[in-house]
């Protein structure tokens, strides 16, 4: 969810603030609200034009200052209703989030930042079990504009192992040595090369025990650049709630070519009109096919 409120953000300077919803309880505190985003999520096959089939919606609160979310979801074929709380710092950094299943605490998440603004703290604890997880960072930098971050994972307050992460000057992940919980023997060693759009082809683990390497193919790093981005969505026809499915199935045809491209084995692409709604679409295989997952977004 850490990743999601940092996404909600751009979402919230996308959309721009409305009327909305007078207020809403978070805790037990009560906020008014400034702005509430209607997400809706589809798996779409295109046969005989566009097949759109719904799986989950959510709606996310932001209250008036945008340091408080809450998000209420709801997903195909489960009764339950899921909550998520996030609560951002004066530097919009996530402090806290706190995950409700029908109402019902199960995991709260905290955080904890340097002056630069870098993760140094992090604590869940699982309500269900007792469980807690916690890890603590520092970074140090080196030649050339690198940095290592280090990392010590805690499980029910103790120590389960250490971690470095090496990055490159453009803060690129590029090496990641584990050692066991005594900091110096290492469990593996694993480096990462990366495609022209960004993400990792290739991780290669090297086992110091065994004295053996191991390659990985990652199948997104090897996708073009093209297949992935934010590009008008071309239709004029303003979307609303009552006809939000006729709307994604015109920017899907508006966008057949683009979505459809024989060099895009995997594709991410999110289609905008800049105002009040957006498109995003994503590959995936099912049942040796090709389907999309699609999310939608709009003011109210």
């Amino acid at each position: 969810m850490r990743h999601f409120c940092f996404l909600l953000w751009l979402l919230v300077a996308f959309v721009g603030r409305v009327s909305a919803q007078s207020t809403f309880k978070a805790g037990f505190k009560t906020y008014n609200t400034g702005l509430i985003i209607h997400e809706y999520g589809y798996k779409y096959v295109q046969k005989d034009g566009p097949q759109l089939y719904a799986t989950d919606s959510a709606k996310t609160y932001v209250n008036t200052d945008s340091f408080v979310t809450m998000t209420v979801a709801h997903r195909q074929h489960d009764q339950a209703e899921y909550k998520t709380i996030n609560y951002l710092t004066t530097k919009k950094l996530l402090a806290k989030s706190e995950e409700y299943k029908n109402g019902n605490l199960v995991e709260e998440n905290s955080w904890k930042y340097d002056d630069k603004r870098r993760e140094i703290y992090h604590l869940k604890e699982n309500k269900t079990n007792g469980y807690t997880y916690k890890k603590n960072f520092r970074y140090e930098n080196e030649k050339g504009g690198g940095h290592v971050k280090y990392e010590s994972s805690y499980f029910n307050g103790r120590i389960e192992f250490y971690t470095k992460y090496y990055f490159n000057s453009k803060n690129v992940l590029t090496k990641e040595v584990r050692l066991n919980d005594n900091n110096k023997d290492i469990v593996h060693v694993e480096t990462y090369t990366y495609g022209e759009n960004g993400k990792v082809k290739e991780r290669s683990v090297y086992f110091p025990e065994f004295k053996v390497t191991k390659t990985f193919k990652e199948p997104e790093g090897n996708v073009p650049a093209k297949c992935s981005g934010m590009m008008p969505i071309g239709i004029k026809a303003k979307a609303n709630p009552a006809t939000r499915t006729f709307y994604i199935k015109r920017a899907i045809l508006k966008n057949l070519a683009t979505i459809s491209d024989p060099e895009c084995s995997d594709f991410d692409y999110t289609f905008t009109n800049y105002s009040d709604c957006l498109v995003k679409v994503a590959s995936t295989k099912i049942n040796n096919g090709r389907v999309a997952t699609f999310v939608y977004k709009e003011k109210i």
